[in-house]
């Protein structure tokens, strides 16, 4: 990034930090520890066991003790009780049977419906790539200001940031389940949690300097007038949203889809491209989410910058020429059909 853009983003950052003004606190804010990070290397049962467990427990209070939050944070998300669900599983006195047993007790058939619904997308982030986004974004001068995760589940990119930056900001999080979006709230007082979804939720334009956190991957779309002439897969979807929610030199980065870069179809990266400079592109290793979700995925970790007007007008021009990644190339690989696997430009200079 050029040392104007960071200019630029250092200036709007510090005239945001001046309007914000932070809750009182009356107890200590809660980050992510080492014990919980190592919760995190157990078994699946042990970890769908904490889950329900702390689910259990955000049903019955309304507002946590510190230790309260170290088990509440070692909730994983409705992708770890996938197992839970399958009536094979259920065969005599297993960990499965005794979990749904107890969700069965704690859960309304809607909650039911809703968590066998999200079992596909609804997981922990690895704390070592949140750490490493937050590393990338303090590198390319990113101090703190006014902050939104589209699809937070238990906030964890709060609790990992650090905590200079943190003190220096303000959060909205924005969680469809309501279970993991009171868990949220539990573990993060002094943040904004809407518990709904990201399609129906009305924020201001132009409202923050980051967007962050890990999108819902996925070939089916949401719902929203606004953004239904675009036809966007809901990973896209997520980004498209918050490149509008985002003041301009503001920052998004998101881990999405490897297919937000590599889609044969060009058109939503032109429109992208309109609005928003690309600050650097991470392809993780399809075993970036084994360790928290149990999945092997492709994904990338995309960092942007939203263009000033100036610059967008610019883009708009006859003789504007795109950017290099909004383009696909031969990756040398193909597939058993021969044919040449394409990957996005970025990664093949």
């Amino acid at each position: 990034m050029t040392s104007h853009v960071l200019f630029l983003m250092a200036s709007a950052c510090s005239q945001e930090q001046k309007l914000i003004k932070k809750p009182k606190m009356y107890q200590p804010i809660f980050e992510i520890t080492p014990e919980i990070e190592q919760h995190f290397d157990s078994s699946l049962r042990v970890k769908a066991e904490a889950t329900v467990e702390a689910i259990a427990l955000s049903k019955s209070i309304s507002t946590a003790t510190s230790q309260q939050q170290v088990e509440l944070a070692k909730a994983s998300g409705w992708g770890t009780l996938t197992d839970i669900w399958v009536k094979a599983n259920h065969q005599g006195n297993t960990w499965q049977h005794r979990c749904h047993e107890k969700l069965s007790q704690l859960l309304t058939q809607t909650e039911i419906q809703s968590a066998k619904s999200a079992t596909a997308t609804a997981y922990q982030t690895s704390f070592e790539v949140i750490r490493a986004m937050w590393d990338i974004l303090k590198d390319i001068g990113f101090t703190g200001g006014a902050i939104i995760e589209p699809a937070c589940n238990t906030l964890a990119f709060m609790g990992c940031q650090p905590l200079l930056m943190r003190d220096r900001s303000q959060w909205v999080g924005i969680e469809l389940d309501p279970i993991f979006a009171q868990i949220a709230r539990l573990l993060y007082p002094e943040a904004l949690i809407y518990a709904q979804g990201f399609e129906t939720v009305s924020l201001s334009d132009n409202s923050f300097d980051l967007a962050i956190g890990n999108v819902p991957f996925g070939n089916y779309k949401l719902y929203d007038p606004r953004y239904a002439h675009l036809n966007l897969s809901i990973h896209n979807y997520f980004l498209a949203k918050c490149v509008d929610l985002v003041r301009e030199n503001g920052l998004i980065c998101l881990i999405t889809s490897c297919f937000t870069l590599d889609a044969a179809n060009t058109s939503f990266r032109r429109y992208l491209a309109s609005k928003l400079e690309l600050v650097t592109a991470i392809r993780l290793p399809d075993t970036a989410f084994k360790r928290f979700a149990n999945t092997e995925v492709v994904a990338d970790i995309l960092i942007f910058r939203k263009l000033t007007e100036t610059e967008q007008r610019a883009t708009n021009q006859r003789n504007y020429k795109y950017p290099d990644w909004v383009k696909t190339a031969p990756s040398g690989k193909h597939t058993v059909n021969q044919e040449p696997i394409m990957i996005n430009q970025w990664f093949v200079e």
